[in-house]
């Protein structure tokens, strides 16, 4: 069988099949990772099947291979000359760095240039580093470079030595970010002081990126650094590491100053490789001589318990006074010697050297010897302002002699001999006793200073599986309360466990019981009597709807079997934990049979391995062949699943962030807190619940804004009146993010109420809520993740959820806003006396003359960004409307959105009808081009059909004379036109029917619109509309061929070879333009500099194809960016233009996004183009035309160029110096053609003189509506 397989190896194929049926042939084909008929996956170690099909490789006689549907002995693939299976030797995969695949790993084999590779290559690479293609095809020219071990192009610390690698461009999970690294012979970043996080910052000083670090959750220790340096140095955000669940890995944040931040380990982002300078040499352990009672030797230093009560300062005094100091703790060798060799009682608490006395966060011994080793208790230590200056450590050991050491109640004995794990069981039985169990962790803390300083890498345990695989037993008992796996342990391994000695201390591996390894004994101590097991009682009944475990006094429910409420393993965790329970373990065969749901086991530590999450031991397993097998290493929660191999139920290893459903266990007789909220949903798209009506409106906007769109559907912003329903809306919204308006007021005395009058009988508050930042925090939000309330300034932009009774009658309306009445108070100015909704502007011209008035030239207004994140009003109205700029010399002290104002309205009579005017009937002749208008109307398809009929097309206007002809023809009929535009019929984007592109347009504002078809309206104006509507005929024949278009791109994408390595882009192609996705956070203004800055501008989007192009590479950065800015801008006309000046033929507006701000952006999530403000900071996407394909000239002919170069550049300078002489003598002006007279650029304008040496990004866009009046350069 493995003969088979090396023969298509070898040919750079792809395994493929002809159909999804029994007998369809096996053969090979050029490989494509779309098609489903090349995928396969292994059922077991030896049986390879089509991936998600019952369908099984099967070798004939002939040494052909075909599709079964049964399982038999010629469907097994083995390695020739061993007993293992195909499938034991699974493909690893290779994450690469640099290029412009963004980390993806390499797509073996890959087709480059009409060859296969089947590995990295080295081919056309301009610095001989071995790269791949991430795709088979090499079709989006997507590449990157392979991982190495070389240092060559990382950055080294000028002091330390350490090697740093910056992967801000990529996009992997943390557990593909750390394989990543590994392969690079590195690690994920660790930080361990404010220097290093300082250096980092400067590295990436011009980056924008979220970057995971190496800072994981341990289960057991709380927060760790995976490469094994100690946590001594804290830089956390403020309110991290968040309490969510799964929020077990560390990033930094750029915009905190790359402040530390918990997150889900799923999300993709950038990530910091981390490799140590040349290794220290280890200073060798020195016995000391003598140690003074009642001080005790180990390794060089002595040490002693003084259990006289007294603060860390007066305990460092009274050490230094014996001429020591407080303990330091340089390794696990010296945890385990502290923890049992010095008479620990279970009651100690005693502090040790550790303390942030000098640098808050920041934690060194008090002898100034180096931090190499911490081992905090979990959640230790605290963050923020309970951060403990001074750390104590609190264990339980005792000792015995005489080769024996007494822990507790039993006594224990390392054996001086390797023997099998038989023989060592042999060896403890005739002594008296067995090979030592363990039932806590304190017992396994105890082993670990037994053995763990210990030169020998194994000490047998008494535990074993050699009769049944899937369950361990004690030689002495069947009963296992413990267990303590290494990382990737037990798996599928037979065999004896033995406790691992050095780095990985206290750990179990499962080793083949024929090994011979070292061994310790236990027995029970003289005169000691063991704890015994409780009296076995009557077990109590399981609650309503809970069904009885068989082997443990436990009740069992599943949840969520519908697909739309499936859960990942975190929360299916937290709601068993919510309602007084935990996920299912299982601990016996009798337990196993349900369906495919989460179950309680994971592997949280990547250098540990499975535990159950109720901390009950891992003895009993019944994992799917070839399981688990923690593919692509992201894969580290258990599901219990049912499948024809197996129908019993067996275990798979998943993405913790997969949805399932789900088990829960609880004590039999408790009595759950489960709550059940049935609700329906309304035709109007409310959720319904205990007769109450409820709307979870996901968009953003202020609590004004979202107040009222509640009470334009007959409802208000929610009221929260019992546990029960705080618990119901917070489930609605907890697999989203961000807050929730509701509709509470809050204010400054601490009272409550809210909006709608009723009583506030029910709080929900956040630890440390309200706190009335800047006093102007006067409304309130739940929030997605913890369901609890914070208050804000009401002028925030959030989510909102409505609330009303029930479903209105039809035909309601709403009652009209009561305008309210009054009169301004002394010392107050009034605006004219008629009430009426003011214009922005027209408020802020009376400011401004009320400002001449005012005492001071310089004035407060209510406007602040005291969050850092944007600016708000103090009065909580909504930020519709700023004025920023230099030369304004202040304002009054109000919200420019005030309404309580009153104005004058001026009305104009209507113009008289004047009688319309008639147009001839024949064609008219322009140019090339013969237009008529006739005087039906149609719909937009039978005009195009009468057009047809009358051997023309509707008329395509492509020049500023068709444009001004058919604007006039409007004008005097005052009847809106057709023309031959409809995007439903060429391919979802404009360009006229008759095969012309769109090359110049006239768009009104904020158009085009939704609608397909476009016709010009009386003003001139372009507009869209329904195609169904009529309107007048505008035909057009022409003598001008339209082009085709190629599809041919050559050229070739630049690059920047005076970057920086480290921060040098590679250009993606897509036909023939170059797109770079920049992922610093910037302003719009700075972003379409920078784009200049590449040779480039802000992207445009001609088409749906260029559009998904963008999406797709978009989807890479959707867990680390939600928009990019794109090359939209909004003229003070109100019309969207490309920076580039591409015409406006193509949109993808989310509904009502074109009316919000000035500068268009692209969402990362699902492509649709929103507006952002200046001030807001993102990501940006470049684009620039492909290049000529560079030649190089050879060496021996270089002279000659140069030589003919000079001498053209001579010839031009005397014909340019005749030239200007001869127009200075004539008087005239130097024509200058048009397009040279300004810079094409609607950033800059000709109307600001340029100041010498000053460049102001800030003032760059301050309008960039403004047109450019087109300049004459005099000679």
């Amino acid at each position: 069988a493995f003969v088979w397989l090396k023969k298509i190896i070898t040919k750079n194929k792809c395994l493929g099949v002809q159909g999804k049926s029994v007998g369809s042939e096996i053969s090979l084909y050029d490989c494509d990772e779309t098609n489903e008929l090349q995928k396969w996956e292994c059922k077991n170690e030896t049986l390879l099947a089509l991936k998600g099909q019952e369908l099984y490789i099967e070798l004939t006689a002939d040494n052909t291979a075909v599709l079964s549907k049964t399982v038999g002995p010629n469907n097994h693939l083995t390695i020739s000359g061993t007993s293992s299976g195909a499938c034991t030797r699974t493909y690893r995969e290779l994450f690469t760095t640099g290029g412009n695949a963004a980390g993806l790993p390499c797509m073996f084999p890959f087709l480059y240039k009409d060859q296969w590779y089947s590995n990295c290559t080295t081919f056309d690479s301009s610095e001989k580093r071995l790269w791949c293609a991430v795709e088979t095809k090499f079709q989006n020219e997507r590449w990157g470079y392979c991982p190495t071990t070389s240092r060559d192009e990382w950055n080294k610390h000028p002091i330390t030595g350490t090697y740093y690698q910056l992967n801000t461009q990529s996009a992997v999970t943390w557990s593909q970010a750390e394989v990543s690294c590994k392969q690079q012979g590195a690690s994920l970043l660790s930080i361990t002081d404010p220097h290093e996080q300082a250096y980092i910052i400067a590295l990436l000083a011009n980056g924008g990126n979220k970057l995971w670090t190496g800072l994981i959750v341990d289960p057991d220790h709380g927060w760790k650094w995976t490469n094994g340096r100690p946590y001594r140095y804290m830089k956390w955000d403020s309110g991290h590491p968040l309490p969510n669940p799964g929020y077990n890995c560390a990033i930094l944040d750029p915009a905190v100053q790359y402040s530390w931040q918990s997150s889900l380990c799923s999300k993709k982002l950038g990530y910091i490789c981390y490799s140590k300078g040349a290794e220290e040499t280890p200073t060798q352990a020195v016995e000391t001589s003598f140690c003074s009672r009642p001080w005790i030797p180990y390794n060089g230093h002595c040490f002693h318990i003084n259990r006289t009560q007294k603060t860390w300062s007066e305990a460092q005094r009274q050490c230094r006074s014996e001429g020591g100091d407080l303990v330091s703790i340089r390794n696990v060798e010296d945890q385990s010697f502290i923890i049992s060799q010095l008479g620990y009682a279970s009651t100690d608490e005693l502090w040790i050297g550790l303390n942030d006395k000098k640098t808050e966060g920041l934690f060194d011994w008090s002898d100034s010897s180096t931090v190499s080793f911490t081992s905090w208790e979990y959640g230790k230590p605290g963050v923020g302002t309970d951060v403990k200056d001074c750390i104590l450590i609190r264990g339980e050991v005792k000792a015995m002699t005489m080769g024996w050491r007494r822990h507790g109640s039993y006594c224990y004995f390392i054996g001086r001999e390797t023997k099998t794990f038989d023989d060592a069981k042999d060896a403890c039985k005739s002594s008296g006793s067995y090979l030592a169990d363990v039932s806590t962790g304190v017992d396994n803390a105890f082993l670990v200073s037994l053995v763990g300083m210990r030169s020998e890498k194994y000490f047998w345990l008494g535990l074993s599986n050699q009769k049944k695989i899937d369950e361990f037993v004690w030689t002495n008992t069947d009963s296992v309360r413990f267990t303590h796996w290494n990382a990737e342990m037990p798996g599928r391994q037979q065999g004896c466990v033995a406790i691992k000695t050095g780095i990985y201390a206290g750990l179990w591996d499962v080793l083949p019981c024929t090994n011979k390894e070292k061994y310790i004994c236990k027995h029970v101590a003289d005169g000691a009597t063991p704890t015994s097991a409780p009296p076995t009682i009557n077990p109590p009944k399981c609650a309503e709807g809970w069904t009885k475990l068989v082997s443990r006094n436990y009740c069992f429910m599943v949840f969520s079997r519908n697909s739309q409420k499936k859960r990942t393993w975190f929360e299916a965790r937290d709601f068993c934990m919510a309602i007084g329970g935990d996920l299912l373990s299982i601990h016996s065969p009798a337990d196993q049979q349900y369906e495919t749901v989460w179950i309680g086991l994971s592997a949280p530590d990547p250098a540990a391995g499975y535990v159950w999450s109720d901390k009950s031991p891992l003895h009993f397993q019944h994992w799917q062949s070839d399981e688990p097998n923690n593919k692509n290493k992201v894969e580290s929660c258990a599901e219990l699943q049912i499948s024809r191999v197996d129908s019993s139920g067996s275990w798979n290893d998943v993405h913790c962030e997969t949805y399932r459903g789900w088990i829960c266990q609880i004590h039999a007789g408790k009595i759950s807190n489960l709550i059940s909220f049935p609700q329906t949903q309304t035709s109007d798209g409310w959720l319904e619940w205990n007769g109450t009506q409820y709307y979870i409106g996901s968009r953003s906007m202020a609590m004004e804004d979202a107040r009222h769109f509640c009470q334009q559907r007959h409802g208000d912003l929610v009221t929260i009146n019992s546990e029960a329903e705080s618990i119901f809306l917070w489930k609605q919204i907890s697999q989203s993010y961000g807050s929730y308006w509701i509709g509470l007021t809050v204010d400054l005395d601490a009272t409550y109420g809210w909006m709608d009058g009723s009583p506030v009988v029910f709080q929900r508050w956040d630890e440390n809520q309200p706190n009335f930042l800047n006093n102007d925090e006067n409304c309130a939000v739940m929030t997605a993740s913890m369901g609890f309330w914070h208050d804000y300034n009401c002028g925030y932009e959030h989510n909102f959820i409505c609330k009303r009774s029930g479903s209105p009658p039809d035909n309601t309306t709403v009652a009209p806003t009561v305008v309210p009445k009054g009169s301004c108070p002394l010392t107050w100015k009034k605006f004219n006396s008629k009430k009426q909704k003011m214009t922005l502007e027209t408020r802020k011209l009376f400011l401004s003359m009320e400002m001449a008035k005012a005492p001071t030239t310089d004035l407060w207004i209510g406007l602040h960004n005291i969050r850092g994140y944007q600016f708000y009003w103090t009065d909580g109205r909504p930020n519709r409307y700023n004025n920023w700029g230099s030369d304004v010399s202040g304002y009054i002290v109000v919200s420019l959105n005030q309404s309580h104002v009153c104005a004058r309205v001026i009305c104009w009579p209507s113009a008289p009808e004047s009688p319309k005017p008639t147009i001839a009937s024949d064609y008219v002749t322009i140019f090339n081009d013969s237009i008529k208008a006739f005087t039906l109307q149609m719909n937009w398809d039978a005009a195009r059909k009468h057009c047809e009929n009358n051997g023309a097309n509707l008329a395509s206007i492509r020049n500023e004379w068709s444009q001004l002809y058919l604007e006039l023809i409007a004008l005097k009929r005052q009847t809106p036109l057709w023309i031959g535009l409809n995007k439903n019929q060429t391919g979802g984007y404009f360009r006229y029917t008759d095969g012309w592109p769109l090359r110049k347009t006239n768009w009104g504002t904020l158009e085009p619109g939704t609608q397909p078809c476009v016709y010009v309206d009386v003003d001139g104006k372009w507009k869209t509309a329904n195609c169904r509507e009529n309107k007048t005929i505008v035909c057009m024949k022409s003598t001008e061929v339209a082009p085709t278009e190629s599809s041919n791109y050559p050229g070739i994408c630049p690059d920047d070879p005076d970057t920086p390595r480290y921060r040098r882009q590679t250009w993606l192609p897509f036909k023939g333009n170059c797109y770079l996705f920049l992922t610093d956070r910037i302003t719009w203004p700075h972003a379409s500099t920078s784009c200049v800055q590449h040779g480039a501008t802000l992207v445009s989007i001609e088409d749906p194809s260029e559009q998904s192009f963008i999406e797709i590479n978009l989807k890479t950065y959707q867990d680390s960016h939600s928009f990019f800015w794109i090359g939209l801008y909004k003229t003070h006309k109100g019309l969207w233009q490309w920076l580039d000046k591409t015409v406006m033929g193509y949109n993808n507006w989310d509904a009502d996004q074109r009316y919000s701000s000035d500068y268009g952006a692209i969402r990362v999530s699902d492509g649709t183009w929103k507006t952002g403000h200046r001030w807001q900071d993102s990501a940006y996407i470049c684009k620039t035309p492909k290049g000529e394909t560079i030649i190089f000239i050879r060496t021996n002919i270089r002279i000659h160029t140069v030589l003919v170069a000079v001498l053209v550049i001579i010839a031009i300078v005397i014909a340019g110096i005749i030239i200007f002489i001869l127009f200075k003598r004539s008087g005239r002006r130097l024509p200058i053609p048009e397009k040279f007279t300004a810079f094409d650029n609607p950033l800059f304008f000709s109307n600001d003189r340029a100041q010498s040496g000053l460049v102001d990004t800030e003032k760059l866009v301050a309008n960039a509506a403004a047109e450019n009046s087109g300049s004459v350069i005099i000679v």
